[in-house]
């Protein structure tokens, strides 16, 4: 009866993906807060699950109860699955008490950046004058601990937005949070190289995607909703956790699991925006022109006036302005549609043997 319920609800609503992204992860918060509660791990000295559980399995009518509030809750937090999303993103000026929260967390990004930067910028040691084995062997380990600081700058400066200026250290493209970062690189890289505002022109493109990177692109998408989800159930189960810490027993190990595996699925929305972008770039990569021809616009012949043309498209699509903003060279570039009848020639009455007129004997 459980699962029926549970199936048949989330059929109507969606079918598996209100199952990964709403159900699933509500399920797991409801059960886990009610393991907690009747089991006695806050008042009981022996708390038990055992018992819990047999509760709810010689009680159906308890067990339908539990379903139907289980996707009651489900239905009214869908809503705010991209509420949740962007929470972690860092879009936190939405709420003024994080607005602090905010200037610190992005700036301490913005510094971790610039140091990057300017590592990157750094000069190799000098070679040796001579080949004195001491020197050689002083060079070598300065230019290995030269090349590692390297490599991991360079891993440091490429999770963060690109700034448009790279001499510009006080670029506004930062997000406060990991996560918001590599979605707004990838967003970036994705469209900044062809001259277009990827939240701008991804609307405009998405209908005409092939099915197989539609699907791809959904697949993501609804793995980063259950990830950030998950994320903040964890979080939610190791504050709810905290008071069995006084226990000083296996039961006060529950705060920290629940912490290690919000920041593992934290850690998975990370890595799954991050292939997300891959795919965005691939989209503009294979379906910019798509979007141009679909527009009625003429294609760029060179990627100089593709970058210029796609600048100025994006500027237009942000804008409230009319179609005029485009310039006056632009040109629309229609299909083509049923020939015009009114120009062609008269229809010539054939006869039955298909020759065509009268014949030449009969007019004589």
């Amino acid at each position: 009866m459980f699962s029926g319920i549970l199936q048949g609800g989330s059929k109507a609503l969606g079918g598996a993906r209100f199952s990964l992204v709403n159900l699933t992860p509500t399920a797991f918060l409801i059960i886990v807060i009610a393991a907690l509660v009747k089991s006695g791990a806050y008042t009981s000295p022996h708390p038990s699950l055992v018992s819990t559980f047999e509760k709810f399995g010689k009680n159906p009518g308890l067990a339908a109860a539990a379903a139907f509030g289980i996707f009651l809750l489900a239905v009214l937090l869908r809503p705010f699955q991209a509420t949740i999303v962007q929470l972690l993103e860092g879009y936190w000026r939405r709420w003024p008490p994080l607005d602090l929260a905010n200037e610190v967390a992005t700036e301490r990004h913005r510094r971790l950046r610039n140091t990057a930067d300017i590592t990157l910028r750094v000069e190799p040691p000098e070679e040796p004058v001579s080949l004195e084995f001491s020197e050689v062997a002083d060079y070598a380990r300065k230019l290995r601990a030269h090349r590692r600081k390297g490599r991991r700058a360079n891993g440091i400066y490429h999770r963060y937005p690109f700034p448009i200026d790279r001499h510009d250290f006080f670029d506004d493209r930062l997000m406060p949070t990991i996560l918001g970062n590599a979605l707004k690189d990838g967003e970036d890289n994705a469209g900044h190289r062809y001259g277009l505002e990827m939240p701008i022109v991804y609307p405009r493109i998405y209908p005409l995607l092939s099915p197989k990177l539609d699907k791809a692109i959904s697949a993501q998408l609804d793995i980063l909703d259950t990830t950030s989800a998950f994320c903040v159930v964890f979080g939610f189960i190791a504050l709810l956790g905290l008071p069995l810490v006084i226990r000083l027993d296996w039961w006060s190990l529950i705060p920290l699991g629940a912490v290690l595996m919000s920041a593992l699925a934290y850690r998975g929305a990370v890595t799954t925006a991050r292939d997300h972008g891959r795919l965005l770039a691939t989209a503009l990569d294979l379906h910019r022109f798509d979007m141009l021809m679909a527009m009625h616009f003429e294609l760029p012949p060179t990627p100089q006036d593709e970058l210029a043309f796609n600048t100025k498209l994006s500027t237009f699509l942000e804008s409230h302005s009319d179609v005029t903003r485009l310039g006056s060279n632009v040109r629309y570039k229609h299909p083509t549609g049923l020939p015009d009848t009114k120009d062609d020639p008269p229809a010539v009455d054939k006869g039955q043997d298909g020759s065509g007129g009268d014949d030449s004997s009969e007019s004589d």
